[in-house]
């Protein structure tokens, strides 16, 4: 059907994926996508699929494919909407936390000898379209509706959660809190090991953070090898950014459908790195919402309820035995 319109070359720049993953993904889901009519004409999955998927590479409902599928604009929304659908029905297949967490720690020491690390997390707003209801709480402090994404990632940039569900006024450390994977952490379902996030998370024992202001060597070391171990998170969102610009650019939909699009594309990111496809070069930057500063970042105690500031505690007992255990010369 695509095969006689794009060329290898052509067909990986449009859908993101070679011929054989965008039949890989048609099997994935093929089950989930009914034949939807388009005029007098019907689509099929792979047609839906290839919508989907040129919206994800480009943030328009109406483009080269739409043109060369013969695709009315309603008809790519439809598409784009059901495909992302059922794409976060297979969440749960291809983002999650691998069994054997112990070969996770030793990539990631790899990085910077950073011991008990099994991922790194951090928030990234996507920009929405201003929506119909509660219009003010997706108003993040840059002053732009968004999406606050929570991902944390593995030391080759796989995505092993991802949490994209609040709006964008919603700070990274209470979204965590929140979040199926904070409230895990917190009942030791992955003790003794630890995520790693910058100082706009509490560091606690299972979520350590750098020092905000070190003062011997020792703790200088800790936040370069922090620093160093933690820098795959930003790779990783700037990964996902240039294989589907539209996370970049923003959605142009309502909150509802815009987290099924955001998930649908850490889902793919997932299945092209399971696929080996190479990663895109596009001059896209990673523009975080709010970076910390190490040095500068003080450490919030103020307004916390006593069981969160005991587990600061206990999180910053934790940070000064590494120090003293592994970056003590």
């Amino acid at each position: 059907m695509y095969d006689e319109f794009f060329n290898d070359d052509q067909l990986y720049k449009t859908f993101r994926f070679d011929r054989a993953s965008l039949q890989f993904i048609e099997g994935l889901i093929n089950d989930k996508l009914e034949r939807k009519l388009n005029g007098r004409k019907f689509l099929t999955p792979m047609q839906q699929i290839l919508a989907a998927l040129n919206f994800y590479a480009t943030g328009t409902f109406q483009k080269e494919v739409g043109h060369v599928l013969r695709m009315s604009q309603s008809s790519v929304c439809r598409s784009v909407h059901d495909v992302s659908s059922a794409l976060c029905s297979i969440a749960r297949e291809w983002i999650s936390f691998p069994e054997n967490l112990n070969m996770v720690c030793l990539e990631f020491s790899e990085f910077a000898g950073f011991p008990g690390i099994i991922g790194a997390i951090d928030g990234c707003h996507i920009k929405i379209a201003r929506p119909w209801v509660d219009e003010k709480i997706y108003v993040n402090r840059k002053n732009f509706h968004s999406i606050n994404v929570q991902a944390i990632c593995d030391a080759n940039g796989r995505a092993l959660s991802v949490y994209a569900k609040k709006p964008g006024s919603t700070n990274d450390a209470a979204m965590f809190v929140e979040s199926i994977i904070g409230q895990g952490l917190a009942r030791g379902d992955f003790s003794p090991f630890h995520l790693i996030g910058d100082s706009g998370y509490a560091c606690t024992p299972y979520l350590l953070t750098p020092y905000a202001v070190p003062s011997n060597e020792p703790e200088r070391r800790f936040n370069v090898a922090h620093k160093e171990s933690r820098c795959v998170i930003e790779r990783f969102f700037g990964m996902v950014k240039r294989r589907f610009p539209a996370l970049f650019f923003g959605i142009c939909m309502q909150p509802g459908r815009a987290c099924r699009v955001i998930m649908a594309c850490f889902i793919l990111h997932n299945i092209a790195l399971s696929r080996r496809q190479p990663d895109f070069d596009d001059d896209i930057a990673v523009n975080h919402f709010e970076e910390q500063d190490y040095d500068n970042q003080p450490d919030r105690q103020e307004n916390l309820a006593q069981a969160a500031l005991r587990l600061r505690r206990q999180g910053f007992e934790k940070r000064n035995r590494m120090t003293l255990n592994d970056f003590t010369r």
